[in-house]
């Protein structure tokens, strides 16, 4: 066996060219895979963030009524609130909390008006659970202007030719159900990172939104963040049983889009890799089957001399492995060096800016990479090597040695 081990050997580097393409190919086809698997996931895993960072946080808290219609009379009674408050500063597992009004209206100016939510937040406590502040295109986070600041999507830049200084009304009804229209002035334009969020809400002061609302202090949820996101299913659990005229709802129900995303996010990437296992096996069956068919002759004198079957079925099968094997580490030292660094500085997409903004990517993407991911495209190259093999060295078997030798 060992001298058919060194036959085989042999034989994947005398035509130096066919071998050179198909180790080029495997090496290019790892390297090109994995990076576009870290791609996806570092894209989908940045959006991810993203939203639980600006948009559900880990969870919410509302009120059965509100979460059935989002009235602005479907608050949180006040007389919840104390022993709300004092239930979330007690559990362990809450990173930061904050408390929000919320109330449906409009913004406009001479340019034209839109439809969202206008959303009361506490600027100190608000900056602990979304990273707002943190992703301002320009302006301030609420210590510029001290009447009537608000702040802005950049979605609504465009519709309405804002800008930092510019006048806005924002029109809305107050409890007693009286037309409420009155002047803010932009402080700060924010990108959350998705374009359909940032046409839909204005952020201004809570204290301020209330006092309009003509109400001491309306509260409709409460955003909070934990310090491991696993723990948001079993701090909801905890506040439904505690509080059950509330309603604390995970990020998985206030996005259900997102979480499924997230549940498929495995199997997207196993069919990417699987996809590109089968074409790598394809080019080396094709690429063993033309080196078979082109040694017809050889093969044959082989089979004459006394080379029995066997070895010359294994002599194929190690051809076909040794390619394999020889290229694809290479191909995943590749990978992992490309993934690493992208990881590290990221790839910056601002060419396709505007596209990812409306599908809520952020333009600097980092790639991301699970070990195991290495393990199992490893595996499965070997797999796939073994397999390609078998069609070739059957081939060769089925050769009649008095008419191989006689092959041109």
């Amino acid at each position: 066996m060992k001298t058919v081990i060194k036959i085989a050997w042999r034989n994947v580097w005398r035509n130096k060219m066919r071998s050179s393409v198909v180790f080029a190919s495997i090496v290019m086809g790892v390297w090109a895979g994995l990076f576009t698997v870290s791609l996806t996931i570092g894209m989908m895993d940045q959006q991810k963030r993203t939203i639980l960072n600006t948009q559900t946080s880990h969870l919410k808290i509302h009120t059965d009524a509100y979460v059935k219609d989002e009235k602005l009379v479907n608050r949180i009674p006040s007389e919840k609130i104390t022993s709300l408050e004092s239930a979330l500063n007690n559990d362990e597992r809450i990173k930061a909390f904050t408390f929000r009004t919320v109330s449906d209206g409009t913004v406009s100016n001479a340019h034209g008006f839109s439809n969202l939510k206008i959303v009361g937040v506490d600027p100190t406590t608000e900056q602990k659970v979304t990273t707002i502040a943190e992703r301002l295109d320009s302006g301030f986070y609420f210590q510029e202007y001290k009447n009537n600041p608000v702040l802005v999507g950049r979605g609504l830049i465009g519709d309405l030719n804002l800008d930092v200084g510019k006048s806005v009304n924002l029109n809305f009804m107050s409890i007693d159900t009286l037309s409420v229209s009155i002047g803010f002035k932009v402080e700060g334009i924010f990108n959350s990172g998705s374009g359909m969020n940032d046409k839909g809400i204005v952020y201004v002061e809570r204290s301020t939104l209330n006092e309009l609302l003509g109400t001491d202090d309306y509260i409709h949820e409460v955003a909070i963040m934990c310090h491991n996101l696993e723990e948001a299913s079993v701090v909801a659990d905890a506040f439904n049983a505690s509080f059950p005229e509330l309603e604390a709802r995970t990020w998985v129900q206030l996005s259900p889009q997102l979480a499924y995303q997230d549940e498929m996010m495995t199997t997207s990437i196993l069919i990417i890799l699987v996809i590109i296992i089968f074409a790598l096996a394809f080019g080396i069956l094709n690429t063993m089957l033309m080196a078979v068919l082109e040694r017809k002759r050889e093969l044959g004198m082989l089979l004459c001399v006394g080379m029995n079957k066997f070895k010359v079925f294994m002599m194929i099968m190690f051809e076909t492995i040794f390619l394999s094997f020889a290229a694809a580490p290479i191909g995943l030292l590749l990978s992992w060096i490309t993934v690493s660094y992208f990881g590290k500085y990221g790839l910056n997409l601002g060419s396709v800016e505007d596209a990812m903004y409306q599908f809520g990517y952020d333009t600097m993407v980092y790639t991301k990479l699970d070990p195991l991911i290495y393990v199992s495209i490893a595996a499965m190259i070997i797999v796939a090597a073994i397999i390609s093999s078998i069609i070739p060295a059957r081939k060769a078997l089925k050769y009649n040695p008095a008419e191989a030798v006689r092959a041109l």
